[in-house]
Parts: C-alpha cells; structure tokens; sequence
C-alpha cells in the first residue's frame, strides 16, 4: 500500500511533452500561415521565388500594390514569430538564467528580443541612410534584404514543428535549422555587400565595415549567448 502511495505521488515528465501553452502559440503561428498563403498565394511564391530569380526579384520591386505591401506586412510578422520560437527553443533548452521563468515569461522574453534586435538595425540602417544621404539606397536594401527574411520564415516553420512535436527527428531538424539558416545569413551578406558596390558606389571597404557591424557582429554575440543550450541539444 505505501508502495503505491509513493507511486501515485511521484511525477514522470515525459521527455516529448509540450507545454499546452507552446501548443496554441505554434496552431495561432500555424493560422497566420494559412491566412497568408490563402489570400496572398502569388506574392508568396513571388518572394520564395525572387532568393532564386532576379528577374523574380525586379518583378517583385515593380510590383507592390496596396495589397503586396498588406502580404509583406503579414509574411514580415510571420518571420518575426517564427525567429521568436527559434530563440525560445534555443534559450529554454539550457541557459540558466532562464529556467526559473515560467513558459510565458520566456516566449515574452524570446518575442522582445526579436523585436528588439530587428527594429534597432533598422533604425541604425535608417540613421545611416540620412547620415551619408543615401536613402534610397538604404531603402533599395532594405526591400531586398526583407525579402530572405520573409522566405527564412516560410523554409523555418516546418523544421520548427519537426524540432518541436517529433521527437525522433529533433536532431535531424535542428541540424538542417543551422543550415539553412548559415546560408540564409552568407547569402544575405553577400546580397547587402554587392548592392552598397553596384547601386551605391560604396567602396568595397566601407561597404563590407558596414556588413559587419550591422550583421556579422550582432549575429556573433547571439551565437555565443545561445552557443551553450544548442551544444547541449
């Protein structure tokens, strides 16, 4: 009998379980997905295409009626929920500091820090831009370097549902996650470095400073704040 009191009271955390409320944040991620591809289905395949194509690409830069602007604001917030969930998974799977916050107060963390760090390289970019009177290149930029993030978000949710809900594959989706993801950053930076040279006429110089403090910098501190929860994965 005492034996089985001390079975009732001892709690088994199953090691695929997922918080309820993780859950409903990925099906409400999962409906904004849906909702984009229903009513913007062109303008999607429009960007996936355009990372492949520059004739997609010019065609995509001449093409932004009131309702490709609307599915550009949709499938931006898609990105952004999207890197939200990356970095929760990244920092709830071993960074200390963390494991005492509840479930909400880590997906609130992880979404402030996305927000955070994309609107402060935009407003540096902006900045800039007014600085040495290059706005419409800082706008030409802008729209060309929005388009891989828009399609990172589209490639990444599946291999965050894989991380997330299947277990037996979790490796196998974290690993191809830091693929994609690796050849979405070099692309991106060589997309920004060629397009401060060829519609600018930056120096090489000063285009690749520029490079490297508003992209390879930022991303080299958030790898080593999250380097020690994915070598633990």
């Amino acid at each position: 009998m005492n034996q089985f009191d001390r079975l009732n009271n001892t709690y088994l955390v199953r090691e695929d379980f997922i918080s309820p409320l993780l859950g409903i944040i990925y099906l409400l991620v999962f409906f904004v997905l849906v909702f984009i591809t229903y009513n913007f289905r062109s303008y999607t395949k429009t960007i996936l295409f355009s990372n492949f194509s520059v004739r997609n690409l010019q065609h995509k830069d001449g093409s932004e009626s009131n309702k490709n602007r609307k599915a550009g604001f949709w499938l931006t917030i898609f990105f952004l929920l999207v890197m939200s969930l990356l970095i929760h998974n990244l920092i709830s799977s071993g960074v200390l500091f963390f494991n005492a916050m509840t479930q909400i107060e880590m997906l609130l963390i992880s979404f402030g820090m996305v927000i955070l760090f994309f609107a402060f390289k935009y407003l540096c970019k902006i900045l800039l831009g007014k600085i040495f009177k290059k706005e419409s290149l800082t706008i030409l930029s802008l729209n060309r370097l929005a388009v891989k993030d828009k399609a990172l978000g589209l490639l990444l949710f599946p291999l965050l549902l894989l991380y997330t809900f299947c277990l037996p594959l979790k490796e196998t989706s974290i690993m191809l996650i830091f693929l994609f993801s690796s050849l979405y950053l070099v692309l991106k930076w060589i997309n920004g470095f060629l397009i401060g040279i060829k519609h600018g006429n930056i120096p090489c110089f000063y285009s690749f400073l520029y490079i490297c403090i508003l992209e390879i910098i930022p991303f080299a501190l958030i790898l080593r704040l999250v380097s020690k929860s994915t070598l633990s994965i």
